[in-house]
């Protein structure tokens, strides 16, 4: 295996412009007509190909050489290749994590590097996103230097992290021209491949795979699909199961952890707790799946291409955030210190959140105005746009900086430690069911405080000040929605709209600022009609945020009654319950379950520190994984 190489470069030159990137999520990927030799003028193109299993080429060469003219289509010879593939990842996965296989290539002295989307559109084929850039020279290090469309996304994901060698390809390839016989115009190319993989299994034979692939080039892949289907009954072929990039894992022997794989399983629903249950475990176990969450979801965040792995990385951030303070005295010390570290983390990821929302803010109100109005707000666009790249690089430079990072690669070792040091502090074995509903309760008078006093002429100070008190109810509420069941779904669904409406008046609020104080000190491109249609959207959000505060009423009184009672009670039945049963357990057998042995040792010894097994059970309780509508026990 090669060794590996540093990628990594400055900070600002991590930042695409964000024309580009909008671009991508507005119009979507590329179409099958943008042919594959687009992609190596450094662009972005949809791959449509079928991949054949073909344990002997020869009968396939023979049968193409038989059909040189078949109906409308001409088979044509092509000068065969050879290729060296390398495949290329972090340590941690994160290319894989964003989506994309990373793969260098020399073909014909040429060198390039390409991003392969592993999900695919269809089921019957493989239509998948290929981003080709030329490089310079050769290996890690000339991508290192790529500022196209590659180079970059690769920055972007990968930041500080090494790349390392997974696996390498080389391939003869025989190649087949698939023609119009009427004009002569490309309709796909057939290639014969015999690739041997190197294998990390300390076999010194490669591995060999012999496939047939069919990539269509024009947007009409009709006739490669018939051909496809006439070649595959004629020469017994199947559909192969999985890719190269698969099987190169395969002969490798790596396998990427479960949460990084394309189409991954939903993450396992939060831990139960029950009587047996302690509150340092409980919040240990919940980090570590925070955690996970958010290691699945930083580098599509990173890669910035949509909103969703972000909005999905800030609310992962923020919950840890809620844990961290919620079991601050379950919890050893350095745990607790670390929350400014986290809180600088999803300030910056907010920051980028913030300008997306602006910009989408904009964008809507432009595409709503007639035709002729529109190019006034280009300039606006255009800063807005400009100001979310520096939001995505500050972003960027936050994950990167050294304190961030050896944070989150320490973080495993220190929540091990944590489940270790819960038996040495009676606060930290506390049953966690009768610490639970004072946390709660004291998060929801906080939100009493605030919330009761509101009135439509409230300030908007004043509603902000609520809706972060109702979004830190949520979000503890959350951490322990599975034990409470219905009763702590109703009161999330509840705490949703009232925070829904909180969130809308204040993005209004805050773009009608935003827009006046911009307007106030505009940049030199700005007109005068983009002014005017500045005041005007101003003027409608300064009135919509108006309007919004009258309807906060009615969210509110469903939350603090019926909802909240429901909670409230089985909260008390449930802390009630856990001092009964906790009662008839002797100190002497203190963290042991009902049946006195210790519940931390099972019968194959699957406990070890505060991590979780297979069986989902936490250390040192009976407590079992279940889907966030079970029961309480």
């Amino acid at each position: 295996m090669a060794p590996r190489s540093r990628h990594s470069t400055p900070a600002p030159a991590r930042a695409r412009t964000n024309a580009r990137s909008h671009a991508r999520t507005e119009a979507g990927a590329p179409s099958a007509a943008q042919a594959k030799g687009a992609g190596n003028a450094g662009a972005e193109a949809r791959e449509v190909e079928w991949q054949l299993t073909a344990p002997d080429l020869a009968v396939v060469r023979r049968w193409l050489e038989q059909h040189a003219r078949l109906d409308s289509l001409s088979i044509e010879p092509l000068p065969a290749q050879q290729l060296h593939d390398t495949y290329l990842d972090t340590g941690d996965w994160r290319i894989l994590r964003a989506g994309f296989a990373l793969r260098l290539r020399e073909k014909g002295g040429h060198p390039e590097a390409t991003l392969k989307g592993l999900r695919s559109a269809r089921d019957d084929v493989a239509d998948r996103r290929e981003i080709t850039e030329p490089l310079s020279g050769r290996g890690a290090k000339a991508l290192a230097r790529a500022a196209g469309p590659v180079g970059s996304r690769v920055r972007d994901v990968a930041g500080i992290k090494p790349l390392r060698t997974l696996f390498e390809v080389r391939t003869s390839r025989q190649r087949f021209a698939v023609r119009r016989r009427d004009c002569g115009a490309d309709v796909g190319e057939i290639a014969l491949d015999e690739a041997r993989f190197s294998r990390g299994d300390g076999h010194r034979r490669p591995m060999v795979l012999t496939r047939v692939e069919l990539e269509a080039v024009g947007p009409d892949s009709a006739p490669l699909e018939r051909l496809e289907e006439q070649l595959r009954c004629e020469c017994a072929l199947h559909r192969a199961t999985e890719n190269k990039f698969a099987v190169g894992l395969r002969s490798a022997s790596l396998e990427p952890p479960r949460d990084a794989r394309p189409g991954r399983e939903a993450e396992q629903p939060p831990a139960v707790m029950d009587a047996a249950t302690r509150a340092g475990d409980f919040a240990a176990a919940t980090l570590q799946q925070l955690l996970r969450e958010w290691q699945a979801n930083e580098p599509a965040a990173r890669l910035g291409e949509g909103p969703e792995a972000l909005h999905k990385l800030r609310v992962a951030g923020r919950r840890m955030d809620t844990v961290l303070n919620l079991f601050r005295s379950c919890l050893p010390a350095g745990l607790a210190k670390s929350r400014p570290t986290l809180k600088a983390l999803v300030g910056a990821l907010g920051g980028v959140r913030d300008a997306d929302i602006r910009l989408q803010s904009v964008s809507a109100f432009r595409n709503g105005l007639p035709d002729g109005n529109r190019p006034a707000l280009d300039p606006l666009v255009r800063y807005l746009e400009s100001e979310r790249d520096r939001a995505r690089v500050a972003m960027l430079r936050a994950l990167d900086a050294k304190p961030a990072r050896h944070w989150l690669d320490t973080l495993p070792d220190q929540l091990a430690r944590a489940a270790a040091a819960t038996a040495s502090a009676s606060s930290r074995n506390t049953a966690a069911l009768t610490v639970v509903p004072d946390l709660i309760r004291k998060r929801y008078r906080q939100l009493c405080k605030c919330a009761g006093r509101l009135t439509p002429d409230s300030s908007m100070r004043e509603f902000h000040k609520a809706r972060i008190r109702a979004k830190k109810l949520r979000y503890a509420v959350e951490v322990v929605a599975p034990t409470y069941a219905k009763p702590a779904d109703r009161m999330i669904a509840t705490l949703q709209k009232l925070q829904s409406r909180l969130g809308t008046q204040h993005d209004a609020d805050v773009l009608a600022r935003y827009l006046a104080q911009l307007a106030a000190h505009p940049p030199a491109d700005f007109t005068a009609a983009t002014l005017f249609m500045m005041g005007r959207m101003a003027q409608l959000n300064a009135a919509e945020a108006a309007r919004l505060g009258r309807r906060i009423e009615k969210a509110w009184r469903k939350l603090r009654g019926r909802r909240w009672s429901a909670l409230r009670s089985r909260m008390q039945a449930l802390r009630d319950d856990t001092r009964r049963r906790n009662k008839k357990i002797s100190p002497a057998r203190h963290g042991a379950g009902e049946s006195g042995k210790p519940a931390s040792v099972g019968s194959r010894g699957r406990h070890a520190g505060a991590s979780t097994g297979g069986n989902g059970r936490l250390p040192g309780a009976a407590t079992v994984w279940l889907s966030p509508h079970a029961g309480g026990h």
